[in-house]
Parts: structure tokens; sequence; C-alpha cells
């Protein structure tokens, strides 16, 4: 897989849990590391021939992620 167009999104994401973590708000960084892994799944997913996967699967286990109003990432994907 060609994570190339990813990686200032990656990079985004994984600062911002760092924030949380560094702020010691284990909730926040843990709802963000959701937020990103979902996000991942979700590309990785898409990335398969559409006859091997079911391109609604991961959204319909796992949810939508809960992004923050404000969060710049809601429309980077």
């Amino acid at each position: 897989m060609d994570y190339s167009q990813a990686c200032d999104t990656i990079t985004d994401e994984d600062t911002v849990v760092y924030e949380a973590l560094r702020d010691a708000d284990g909730n926040e960084a843990a709802r963000l590391w959701r937020v990103k892994i979902e996000r991942c799944v979700r590309f990785m997913i898409a990335q398969l021939p559409e006859d091997d996967a079911a391109p609604h699967l991961w959204t319909t286990l796992a949810g939508r992620p809960r992004l923050r109003r404000d969060d710049p990432r809601d429309a980077a994907h």
C-alpha cells in the first residue's frame, strides 16, 4: 500500500495523540487513537478490490469516529 499521500495526516494525528499524552489526558489520547486507527482501517479497506471486502464493513462494526467540531482532520479524508 502507498501511504505517501497520507504522511502529513499521519504526522498530524500522531502529534495530537502525543500532545494529549503529554498533557496527561488519557481519555482524549485514547479517543484520538481510535479516530486514527478507524480512519486507517477504512483507508486500507478502500484499497482492496471491491469483491474482497464489504466497503461499509468497518463503519458498520466500529461506528463513526467522534471528531470534535473544530477538528481540521474531519475534512482531510
